[in-house]
């Protein structure tokens, strides 16, 4: 960080990620703010000597004693949270000094104090619920909820003929048949199913109901996937057509594919003698956004389902749950993502059937690579509680319907240049201040922007 980066944090005030203190509070409530941050995927920076209700820049008179007081809280938390000669740096600006502690992003230790495990929900730190630890851990062990037993499922929910279709696209089926000798070591050996301690018995996994199941989302709601084809860009009419599709993984992906290939709009252009037809979309690209959301979403997200959503400029497919602590957005973007699967078994049985997952490692790279090929902008990948891939076909924000033309050129502003003040607005369109605000207030209403930071220092971006 720089002293322009700083000056850009401070000027978008207090976020989920920063805080102000005017100096360093005991240590006890230093200690819980800086909990809150380290179980969160992103962590988060401390900032003293700058007042939380403005954002001034007030100084501090003694910058050691909040240096003291931070390492202190540090080792208040349990496990205590690593405090580097990089975390905390001393800065002077507009002649006050100021102080920055940053804290890293979680790798995957669940951080407590006081007996509570904290995190940080907007400008708030809060405990987490028993659901929530639950999900923390499941979300940073990969594998463990595809080992897990479903409250009351049986073997009789495992139909044993998707199984047997399943090693028919095996390689070596026929071996994999004579090492087992009844349908329960063959389940077991698949690690569809394992040996319930608690009940003596041998039950079907999680992996093994979404692959084998019957009726999966009997006993696994959440792992529905739902495709909504909405009428306008921001999906507030009602919408042309919604599914909510059930079955199996490989049935969950043919279905969701084959919902977006009917609305994908084909256009023609003629070339000599030939008709060639242009999609508005590379539908395999799409296709792979989808085998990806639903191989590797978080299943232990209860009540969260996979969403399709087509716009009438863009598809946004949301898989719940974020990256893993070894992937961050940046590396993923760059391509430079080694795959690591957050559900291994699951995985393994989709690269098993051909047409699911031929890319490992290489799925974003595709997605990028079809979208050029067709001059349309590159994939938008984000990550909030949920991980989302964003195609758009060309329509750009500022030129869909309903816009005054201050709007569109205000949303021009803001893709080219990330973001727009009301005053940047206002000198850009010749607005008064209070239409000014009026217009993107509007704007964010209508969920084309999104605005971050208090009062005066409030910035408007693109969602």
């Amino acid at each position: 960080m720089d002293e322009h980066s700083l000056r850009q944090l401070i000027s978008g005030g207090e976020t989920g990620t920063v805080e102000f203190k005017i100096k360093a509070p005991r240590p006890a409530e230093l200690a819980e703010r800086m909990c809150g941050m380290a179980n969160t995927r992103t962590g988060g920076v401390i900032i003293f000597g700058v007042a939380d209700t403005d954002g001034q820049i007030v100084g501090l008179k003694e910058p050691n004693q909040s240096i003291d007081l931070a390492i202190r809280a540090a080792r208040m938390v349990k496990p205590p949270i690593p405090i580097t000669d990089t975390s905390i740096r001393t800065w002077t600006l507009d002649s006050r000094t100021i102080i920055t502690l940053a804290i890293g992003p979680n790798s995957g230790t669940l951080y407590q104090y006081n007996g509570a495990c904290l995190i940080r929900r907007g400008t708030h730190t809060v405990p987490l619920s028993v659901e929530e630890i639950n999900a923390h851990l499941h979300a940073y062990e990969p594998g463990r909820w595809e080992s897990s037993f479903a409250p009351r499922a049986t073997l009789e929910d495992i139909e044993i003929a998707v199984v047997e279709r399943y090693l028919d696209f095996r390689a070596e089926h026929s071996r994999e048949r004579r090492r087992y000798t009844s349908p329960v070591d063959l389940l077991l050996g698949l690690e569809a199913a394992a040996h319930d301690a608690q009940h003596d018995t041998v039950r079907p996994t999680n992996a093994g109901l979404l692959m084998f199941g019957y009726d999966p989302q009997f006993q696994l709601p959440q792992s529905e996937v739902v495709c909504i084809k909405y009428a306008d860009t921001l999906g507030v009419r009602s919408y042309i057509d919604r599914k909510n599709i059930r079955g199996t993984l490989p049935e969950l992906i043919t279905q969701a594919s084959a919902f977006l290939k009917q609305y994908i709009r084909v256009g023609a252009t003629i070339r000599g003698f030939y008709r060639e037809d242009e999609p508005e979309y590379p539908y395999e690209a799409l296709r792979e956004a989808v085998v990806n959301a639903i191989a590797h979403r978080d299943y232990s997200r209860i009540g969260e389902t996979v969403r399709v959503f087509m716009y009438a400029d863009r598809v946004e497919v949301r898989s719940p749950g974020g990256l893993l602590p070894s992937i961050t957005l940046a590396e993923l973007v760059a391509m430079r993502v080694q795959s690591l699967p957050r559900n291994p078994v699951l995985a393994g049985f989709l690269r098993d059937i051909p047409g699911y997952m031929e890319r490992i490692g290489s799925g974003v790279r595709f997605m990028i690579q079809e979208m050029r090929r067709m001059e349309l902008p590159d994939p938008e990948f984000s990550e909030h509680q949920d991980f989302v891939v964003t195609f758009r076909n060309g329509m750009r924000l500022e030129e869909q319907p309903g816009l005054t033309e201050r709007q569109r050129t205000g949303l021009r502003i803001v893709r080219e240049q990330g973001s727009i003040s009301t005053s940047e607005y206002c000198a850009a369109t010749g607005a008064p201040e209070r239409s000014g605000l009026r217009d993107l207030q509007d704007l964010v209403a209508k969920g084309l922007l999104v605005v971050r930071g208090k009062k005066r220092w409030q910035r408007f971006f693109l969602p």
